[in-house]
């Protein structure tokens, strides 16, 4: 999901102030060497923090003398609360971030290293560890990993003469178009979570979001205009009108309905589809069909431990236990989550589950964000474009054009 990023004013301009406290004591300090208190600060969902509570709980029964303190906020402003904790000196010790968040926080001296909770390298998604990564150092564990994949109503495809979900982006517009009419509609992309569920088309398309040094936007390239070209396309002849601000929720619907036959989604869409009553045989899960190149979006979390914290030796030793192999296994199975270890998937429960096996396919083949301090501007200005375009308000190239320079402004200023 498409969260709130810290703005590139509010990081850069506490740093001095956050570097001078990273002495400063962190919550649940023990002098007195009684019990060990790690405030563990995160966004979870209801089931994720009744699972997190079960698993901490057994960590505490294996580890006499630690506490974790699970410290939810599910507030829109997260991020800008969190580094105003950071500069008080008085933030948690462990904290949950996405992945591009990692890159930018360690550049800023907020995180503390963490490669001895990793283990061995090879387990991960080499990408996933690539993005919170800075200088050979490693600031963040992958606690879940996502992508973005092809949902498609297998049923509604066979009725239609289509025995296997698109491979390319032709065979999308043409199956597309032919399970459009009477109401129903082949697929569903949409704008409403900004530029996120657009990135894997730019990049498909041959574009880059910047260019090599993180100095200049460059999705306003001819590539660029194709890929917006051809959601536009697609928006005409075979989505619902009003995808320009409509979310997966918008989607969700009317695909377990069968009113929409294609949209795109995460690993935890599975267990929705199911609890909403579509049997295996209704739907299934595909690499996004490929344009010039093969790609998706990484999503997921990381865990990490702030620099300012006092505990960091054994907020330490607890990303180690959950990032073993058996937490790991509960976390993803319990949830109906895809495991964030790339071993995992080599034995079952994972195994011989074909949809986990497609996603960590699909994972191999993702790339991250942008993690540039304006990364936010960015991701804003082309998600401006890409409403735009859906919304038939300007043409690809003009709503291309003008996001370009909104976000290189961002980035010089």
């Amino acid at each position: 999901m498409k969260k709130k990023y810290l703005t590139a004013a509010a990081l850069t301009g506490v740093l001095g102030v956050a570097l001078a406290g990273l002495t400063a004591c962190s919550n649940g300090s023990s002098a007195d060497g009684g019990t060990e208190t790690i405030v563990f600060q995160n966004q979870f969902s209801d089931a994720e923090s009744a699972e997190a509570e079960k698993l901490v709980a057994e960590y505490e029964a294996d580890n006499p003398g630690v506490e974790i303190t699970l410290q939810r906020d599910n507030d829109a402003s997260y991020y800008d609360k969190l580094v105003t904790q950071i500069t008080a000196g008085k933030g948690p010790d462990i904290v949950r971030l996405e992945p591009p968040k990692v890159s930018q926080y360690a550049s800023s001296g907020f995180l503390a290293p963490i490669d001895e909770a990793l283990g061995d390298d090879a387990d991960y998604f080499a990408n996933t560890l690539e993005a919170a990564r800075l200088d050979g150092k490693t600031y963040g564990l992958p606690q879940d990993v996502s992508t973005l994949a092809l949902f498609y109503r297998t049923d509604l495809l066979a009725a239609a003469g289509i025995q296997t979900p698109p491979a390319t982006w032709d065979e999308l517009k043409t199956d597309a178009v032919k399970l459009t009419g009477n109401g129903k509609y082949g697929i569903g992309l949409f704008g409403g979570w900004g530029a996120y569920e657009f990135y894997p088309w730019l990049w498909q398309a041959g574009a880059e979001v910047v260019n090599d040094d993180g100095t200049k936007a460059v999705f306003d390239s001819p590539e660029g205009v194709d890929a917006l070209t051809f959601w536009t396309d697609l928006q005409a002849t075979a989505m619902p009108p009003g995808m320009a601000s409509a979310t997966e929720d918008d989607v969700r619907g009317p695909f377990v309905n069968g009113d929409i036959a294609m949209f795109t989604s995460g690993p935890y869409m599975a267990s929705t589809l199911t609890e909403a009553g579509l049997t295996p045989e209704q739907w299934g899960v595909a690499p996004l069909p490929k344009g010039k190149d093969e790609a998706s979006v990484l999503g997921g979390m990381d865990l990490a431990v702030l620099q300012n914290s006092q505990h960091k030796e054994a907020a330490i030793d607890f990303l180690a236990w959950f990032g073993s192999d058996d937490v790991q296994t509960t976390w993803a199975s319990d949830l109906g989550y895809v495991p964030a270890k790339k071993s995992l998937y080599e034995a079952a429960p994972f195994s011989t589950d074909p949809n986990t096996v497609t996603f960590g396919e699909i994972i191999e083949n993702s790339r991250s964000r942008p993690t540039i301090t304006r990364a936010a501007d960015v991701d804003g200005a082309l998600g401006d474009a890409v409403a735009a375009g859906l919304s038939g308000s300007s043409s690809p190239a003009d709503a291309m054009k003008a996001a370009a320079e909104k976000a290189n402004a961002a980035i010089n200023g």
